[in-house]
């Protein structure tokens, strides 16, 4: 198939001699694809790497609003900061690791929104252990145990959690100083590393879950208390690292049961797990 079209820049180079703009450019590796409609644009644009990349996007359109809507949570909003000159439009945008957007353009109201495209996010302090993990002893877990630090269960040397396929719950109170709510009102709290999904709750309060990069939740006004502020983390991981263990295993011993285990004992175990770091953080 490359020998007959090797990849789009050989037809990006036709297009340019013809004098045609590039539809879709960027300083960062951004892919994207392009919908146009009577009333509207559609771009869809992909940060496809695993590291978090910010970019200024340049896009053929011009006379309308650009927005952003959010694929994973379904969210829409205006991005106030743009530029349009020579009939595109050039928008400033930040991805996390394998990040994607909409980028709609249409009709919006005469005045022009005002702040930022994206929160700027400044750490405030790493939430550190020890932390106390429950696991399911039906599952083979331990069912509690004191994590000094937070890291990859499959370098743990209990092997009920090395193996263990299921979910985890971890609990961790931490003290906010008397200072903090009061300088700033938007707050988030940042997982850093999950293998593979989420369920974070603080005093109490579900906040969401997490599947995907950013793993970071938004901290509802209030919420957060001057003084100690109870968080609950619940981590699930995939089964293959119990189906790994089970292929080794006796019938009679197996936790787990399946019409085919494509795995073997010396398998290399996924990452599993609340990796971290934990971090509390305030935006502006």
């Amino acid at each position: 198939f490359r020998e007959l079209y090797p990849d789009y820049t050989m037809t990006a180079a036709v297009l340019g001699k013809l004098g045609v703009p590039p539809d879709f450019e960027s300083t960062g590796d951004v892919r994207y694809t392009h919908r146009h409609e009577p009333n509207r644009d559609i771009y869809f644009v992909a940060n496809r790497s695993g590291e978090a990349l910010s970019a200024k996007c340049s896009f053929r359109v011009s006379g309308l609003r650009p927005e952003l809507w959010n694929p994973v949570t379904g969210r829409q909003r205006a991005l106030p900061e743009f530029l349009q000159a020579g009939g595109r439009t050039t928008i400033p945008l930040q991805f996390a690791p394998c990040q994607s957007y909409f980028i709609v353009f249409r009709k919006g109201p005469t005045a022009l929104p005002h702040g930022r495209n994206f929160t700027v996010v400044r750490r405030v302090e790493v939430i550190s252990g020890p932390w106390q993990v429950s696991f399911d002893p039906k599952w083979g877990g331990p069912g509690q145990a004191t994590f000094e630090k937070l890291e990859d269960w499959t370098r743990r040397p209990e092997s009920g959690i090395r193996f263990y396929s299921g979910q985890a719950t971890y609990r961790k109170t931490f003290a906010v100083g008397p200072n903090v709510e009061a300088e700033h009102s938007r707050w988030y709290l940042d997982l850093g590393r999950v293998e593979v999904m989420a369920r974070v709750k603080l005093n109490g309060r579900g906040l969401g879950v997490v599947w995907c990069a950013p793993w970071r939740v938004a901290i509802p006004p209030g919420l957060l208390r001057i003084g100690d502020n109870h968080l609950e983390i619940t981590v699930a991981n995939l089964w293959c690292n119990r189906l790994i263990r089970d292929s080794g295993l006796p019938p009679g011993q197996r936790l787990t049961w399946t019409t085919y285990n494509p795995f073997k004992p010396a398998a290399p175990l996924l990452p599993s797990g609340l990796i971290g770091p934990v971090r509390l953080e305030t935006g502006e």
